[in-house]
């Protein structure tokens, strides 16, 4: 079965900082779940990393590292606290228009919105600063492959495809890839090319297309839950625009693989990722863990030690058991 236990040099580094019980180490070994999020915003990148504790019935202990070979470490932790950073991130505290877009798009449609999107951008930044009043309404292939070869590699969230290569990884940035991209976006009646070959948002899309042009932070939320089948993988790519809020579901796999994206207000956002963390932490995962040779094995609820069917009492806290 795989594992989706921290990494024990990272776990080792909190122990040592005085952060985490060693008595914890127990309970990190093969936990029931674990919740990765991850932020990104123009002051950077961040990212938490949350396991639920075998034992605590049910807790979150967040292990990440922090860079200088440190490690930062909390125990315990609240789902609250998780949804508090991604609504302060987010800026879920303000209204969110609700676009109306609700579209199954594959991986190639998603890059290839994303660099029309940038594209687009840089043609109104440099009219600006030419201090040409006319709007450019279209772009051309060559325009919009510069900017998936420019989201690919640099690091500046305020282009979306640059903000959804730190969140979802590089994709695929070959010219023909680009052209399969956008044929998918005119086929999902989002874009449309015209007689001069420039592609451009369709009217009913348009409003939608200019919030993208303008993105300001995003998380991505993951969870690896274990269940009898072995691990079940959720992630949930969610992007804050200038006033509006978009969901990035990822489904299916192979070449069956697409994204589900979705425009949605601050309620809806807070509504889903409160539901994947909610069953994240479901009470059908037991704290009781089987362990490779078959022995299930008990664990404090207080600090997660180790504890036999004969202990009244937890000998590294002293909280009665049972």
């Amino acid at each position: 079965m795989p594992m989706i236990a921290p990494d024990p040099a990272v776990i080792d580094r909190a122990i040592k900082a005085g952060q985490l019980p060693e008595a914890l180490r127990a309970g990190l070994a093969d936990p029931p779940a674990r919740i990765a999020l991850t932020l990104v915003t123009r002051d950077g990148v961040r990212r938490l990393d949350c396991y639920t504790v075998a034992g605590t019935a049910p807790k979150l202990a967040a292990v990440t590292s922090s860079g200088n070979g440190k490690a930062a470490a909390t125990f315990p932790l609240e789902n609250a606290a998780i949804e508090a950073l991604l609504n302060e991130t987010l800026g879920l505290d303000a209204p969110l228009a609700e676009l109306g877009i609700d579209k199954d798009l594959d991986g190639a449609a998603l890059w290839a919105l994303a660099a029309m999107a940038d594209a687009h951008r840089q043609r109104e930044l440099e009219s600006l600063l030419a201090r040409t009043p006319a709007r450019h309404v279209a772009v051309d292939e060559d325009a919009i492959y510069l900017r998936v070869l420019d989201g690919a590699a640099l690091p500046d969230p305020r282009w979306l495809s640059g903000l959804l290569t730190q969140l979802l990884g590089p994709g695929d940035v070959s010219e023909a890839r680009l052209q399969t991209g956008l044929v998918g976006l005119a086929r999902a009646g989002l874009v449309a090319e015209d007689e001069d070959g420039l592609w451009a948002a369709r009217p009913e899309f348009a409003t939608a297309f200019a919030q993208l042009e303008v993105p300001l932070a995003g998380a991505m939320l993951s969870i690896d839950r274990r269940t009898g089948n072995g691990i079940d993988h959720g992630t949930l790519a969610l992007l804050r625009t200038l006033s509006a809020g978009w969901t990035v579901e990822p489904h299916g796999t192979g070449e069956a693989s697409g994204v589900r994206l979705r425009s949605m207000g601050r309620d809806a956002i807070r509504s889903i990722t409160h539901a994947a963390l909610t069953r994240a932490l479901q009470a059908e995962l037991t704290s009781a863990k089987t362990v490779n040779t078959g022995e299930t094995r008990s664990f404090c609820p207080q600090c997660g030690r180790p504890t036999a069917a004969t202990d009244r009492f937890c000998g590294q806290c002293g909280v009665k058991l049972g």
